[in-house]
């Protein structure tokens, strides 16, 4: 199973066109001269450093854009290699490697969920010898705690679990408190929490999210929420008729491993908060964490290594019976994202996720644009350039070079195309070089155009008449890539003359 996932993996990222989610971190990764380097840009990230570190270490060991593949893809399938050691039944490990998220969004996509997966498998593989290595067990929690920030979230679960199984078992919590590797561990796992925290808790003048503006009495809102229906924001999901009552239910269901329950409602509550309080409308590589967590029981039950409550006869047959109603429903859900992974698949083969490959084609085709400075509004779009072309971009709303674009001051909100105009000729005075700007927009169109409108990100664009006719007076229209695109990095590209 893990040989023919790692197939279909590889040949699907072969024909995926990475975009600036994936990119950002590589082009950070790539830009970093020490960890402190590294560090510094990841509070305007949200994120915190594992994904991070890996590429740079990567970047520093090889030095070639392919690493930022190979490092997801290499991830999942050694999550999925973990996975096939579990004791759960090879149709539900077939069906949940082959859904959605492990098949595509955690593998084919380059982003840091395939090495949180990663990590949270080895935890699952490593917590049957909870006992014996104390200190291990410390430096994995950490781990997954510097994945991503719902790793973290998860692995303040996971941390939960070990407590409350310590908690009920009076003779295991002497011996874990006399244990000095236990609290070496512990101070591990805390550090990790602290660090990561620190890292990605973003500065007051970023406005990508409103989290510090947030008041008491939001936040008890939204962990009251998260309380009432912590899979709210999960609408993968949805192939469940009431996907609430079908959690509440499953938690009826582990009542029997109150560790394991502990688990699974602090992981799937801290992760509807975090939508709640910071995240907003979830994303489709946001949802897989609740099928992460829920994989992640269903292994450690499965595994038979967590005291069990004994229960009268009639109680266990309704729980068992309870159990199985809950694995059909699940597995209607994974079947769903089977078909789903597969038309992703299929997409990968007939559409670019970015316009940026075609772009990069185009750089290096034409000599007399080798040392070209790329600048473009909107700029986003322009985030992945630095995976097919080592061309420097200019991010004229922040006046600075850059390869990634930085939500906070003294980026400008409103912008417009005669300015653009002027910051091209500029650049092209400074650096005495050809300068190529991409126009996400159509030209024709005058007005004020908004992106991300009512959102903290939202940044205007204005074309005038006059500023239209001195653009195209001022350049030469050279490639309009839009179609096939699956993503918003598409745009016409022009040379200032």
């Amino acid at each position: 199973m893990t040989a023919a996932y790692a197939v279909v993996v590889i040949w699907a990222a072969w024909h995926h066109e990475p975009w600036r989610d994936e990119v950002v971190p590589s082009s950070i990764a790539r830009a970093a001269h020490s960890f402190s380097d590294l560090v510094a840009p990841l509070r305007f990230e949200g994120h915190p450093v594992g994904w991070y570190a890996l590429l740079w270490v990567l970047d520093v060991l090889i030095g070639k854009a392919w690493v930022l593949k190979a490092a997801s893809v290499g991830s999942a399938i050694g999550a999925v290699l973990l996975l096939n050691r579990s004791r759960l039944p090879w149709w539900l490990l077939a069906l949940f490697t082959f859904s959605f998220f492990p098949l595509y969004q955690y593998s084919v996509v380059s982003r840091g969920y395939g090495l949180e997966m990663l990590v949270l498998f080895g935890l699952c593989t490593l917590y049957p010898h909870r006992r014996t290595h104390p200190i291990a067990l410390g430096v994995v929690l950490a781990a997954l705690a510097n994945t991503e920030a719902f790793g973290a979230i998860i692995a303040i679960a996971f941390a939960g679990m070990v407590v409350v199984e310590a908690v009920r078992d009076g003779d295991a919590r002497r011996r874990l408190v006399a244990d000095r590797a236990v609290w070496a561990g512990a101070a591990i796992f805390a550090a990790g929490v602290l660090f990561a925290l620190w890292v990605a808790f973003p500065p007051a003048s970023h406005r990508g999210t409103g989290i510090r503006q947030l008041s008491t009495v939001d936040v008890a809102v939204g962990i009251g929420h998260a309380i009432l229906q912590p899979v709210a924001h999960s609408t993968g999901m949805a192939a469940i008729p009431f996907p609430t009552l079908w959690i509440f239910a499953y938690f009826v269901y582990l009542v029997r491993t109150p560790p394991l329950l502990a688990f699974v409602a602090v992981a799937l509550v801290g992760i509807e908060a975090l939508f709640n309080l910071a995240h907003g409308p979830s994303a489709a590589w946001h949802i897989g964490h609740v099928f992460l967590v829920l994989i992640a029981a269903l292994w450690l039950d499965a595994a038979g290594s967590i005291p069990a409550l004994s229960l009268p006869s009639r109680l266990e047959a309704g729980r068992i019976w309870l159990g199985r109603i809950l694995m059909a429903g699940l597995c209607v859900v994974l079947a769903q994202h089977v078909s789903l992974g597969v038309s992703h698949l299929k997409a990968e083969t007939r559409f670019d996720y970015s316009a940026n490959r075609r772009f990069g084609d185009l750089l290096h085709a034409n000599p007399a644009l080798n040392d070209a400075v790329v600048m473009g509004d909107p700029d986003g779009p322009l985030w992945s350039l630095p995976y097919y072309a080592d061309h420097r971009i200019y991010l004229a709303r922040e006046a600075t070079y850059r390869a990634w674009g930085v939500y906070a001051p003294p980026r400008r909100v409103a912008f417009d195309l005669s300015e653009l105009l002027a910051t091209a000729r500029r650049v092209h005075d400074e650096c005495s070089c050809p300068v190529v700007l991409t126009l996400g927009y159509d030209v024709g169109q005058l007005g004020i155009h908004t992106r991300f409108k009512g959102t903290r990100f939202e940044e205007t664009f204005e074309i005038t008449a006059r500023a239209r006719d001195e653009f195209l007076a001022a350049t030469q229209p050279i490639a309009r890539l839009h179609e096939p695109t699956i993503t918003d990095e598409h745009y016409d590209v022009f040379l200032l003359r």
